[in-house]
């Protein structure tokens, strides 16, 4: 009797789990999988590369906050390339088919446009920060010239830091003879390096952000709102027209300063009969 219920339990997890294994294999999800990956990256590549040039090519845009966003946008790129074409080829043909050197590079491309992204976010909330709440200072802290060095600072850290991922993903053949890309040593030992990660690239820019944003909000919040226009508009038109009637003599001054400056185009064409007009 236990026997029975234990097959027929058996039966039943291998029913469940077959159709799944179906699914992945099948055409129709590789065709929708393929097409949705593609779709994203094609239109996030296409968004990056446009906002690179615009900026590069256009003088007006060379801005510190615009820099910051290019840096951001090849970020993004890096990650979109990196992390399309393997999910691609994995839909398609179910193996890595990048190699050893493949693997180890598009692994670093990946990390590295995300700790990038991550990095040039932070700096961009800084800036804004700056600039918002202290708009004296930043005349001289927010240029282009400190922006780019700060940027070239952000690569540089975050292309040594993740060179660490050269030493910790291989490609791994299993028994039916796929190849994958996948870690080199045991996930227990990835703990302490994903942990570092998320509190460097993840947990620190997040908290500052969350307080530079909320003293942006309060400096916005406090500040006096400036007059309406019109409210000025309207005092000048009233104070035109009721300086010229104001006082006993209001109208005779107008007589007065149209017979001066008639007087003095006169002069500007006959420059002999200026003192005799005098």
């Amino acid at each position: 009797m236990t026997a029975n219920v234990s097959s027929r339990i058996d039966t039943t997890t291998n029913i469940s789990l077959s159709p799944s294994v179906a699914v992945y294999e099948s055409l129709e999800y590789k065709t929708v999988s393929v097409f949705l990956v593609l779709l994203v990256c094609g239109v996030g590549i296409v968004g990056n590369i446009m906002v690179v040039l615009v900026v590069v090519t256009t003088r007006h845009m060379r801005t510190p906050t615009n820099c910051y966003l290019v840096s951001l946008a090849i970020a993004d790129l890096t990650v979109l390339v990196a992390a399309g074409l393997p999910n691609v080829s994995d839909s398609l043909t179910g193996t890595w088919v990048f190699g050893h050197a493949g693997c180890l590079g598009i692994t670093y491309l990946q990390y590295l446009g995300i700790n990038v992204s991550s990095c040039s976010i932070t700096a961009f909330t800084v800036e804004r920060y700056i600039a918002i709440c202290h708009p004296m200072k930043a005349q001289t802290v927010c240029t282009v010239s400190r922006a780019k060095r700060i940027i070239a600072g952000v690569w540089m850290f975050t292309c040594v830091y993740c060179m660490l991922w050269f030493f910790l993903v291989d490609i791994q053949v299993s028994q039916d003879g796929h190849v994958q890309c996948g870690y080199k040593v045991k996930r227990e030992l990835y703990l302490p390096i994903y942990l570092i990660d998320f509190a460097i690239f993840y947990i620190i820019p997040l908290l500052l952000a969350i307080v530079l944003y909320g003293l942006i909000a309060r400096i916005l919040y406090l500040s006096p709102l400036p007059n309406h226009p019109d409210t000025s508009a309207t005092t000048l038109r009233r104070s035109c027209r009721e300086a010229p009637d104001s006082g006993k003599g209001g109208r005779q001054v107008r007589p007065a300063v149209m017979f001066s400056s008639r007087k003095q185009e006169h002069c500007s064409y006959h420059h002999k009969d200026c003192k005799n007009v005098a």
